[in-house]
């Protein structure tokens, strides 16, 4: 018979303090030997591990031991008047509600951010802004290209067409 760890150290215990029965305290001892265990050996280890604890770890003497103990009442009390999720360690602040509130709080950025940067027509921030380019002169130094701008108020753009150039390939590379 081969038992866990947590029945083998309940049997354990119960073996050492001699509230197991005779034939129950053979059949473990027995267990033991199988095991490679020494059941005189281990029974004097824990003997002498409980003989050196009680000897030398004292505990310390408690001062004001009505307030101590009040204060732990105190805080039993207080445990036992929270909701069971607070006492269970869960943050209760994080549901649906301030998920939901986040969530709107997010989409109401964004549509603020969509229709001010976002030129869609009239009214956008781009449009209104006071800062715009203006093409002053456009010349060029060769006889046979001229230089025109072209602008599109719908789309709000400037293009400085060179007529005259020579026809250079897509693919073509400038170095």
């Amino acid at each position: 018979m081969f038992m866990k760890t947590s029945e083998f150290e309940q049997q354990f215990t119960a073996w050492l303090d001699g509230k197991l029965s005779p034939k129950e305290a053979a059949t473990f001892e027995q267990e033991m030997r199988d095991r490679g265990f020494d059941p005189n050996a281990e029974r004097f280890a824990a003997a002498s591990t409980t003989a050196l604890l009680r000897k030398h770890s004292q505990s310390p003497t408690l001062g004001h031991r009505d307030f101590f103990n009040h204060q732990i009442l105190h805080r039993i009390e207080n445990d036992l008047e929270k909701p069971e999720a607070v006492r269970s360690g869960q943050r209760t602040w994080w549901g649906i509600p301030w998920l939901a509130w986040a969530g709107a709080a997010c989409l109401l950025i964004a549509a603020v951010l969509f229709k001010n940067l976002i030129p869609v027509g009239g009214g956008s921030l781009v449009e209104r802004s006071t800062y715009f380019a203006t093409v002053v002169d456009a010349r060029t130094f060769e006889k046979t290209v001229s230089a025109s701008t072209v602008y599109n108020p719908r789309d709000n753009v400037t293009v400085l067409w060179l007529d005259g150039l020579d026809y250079l390939p897509a693919d073509f590379v400038v170095q």
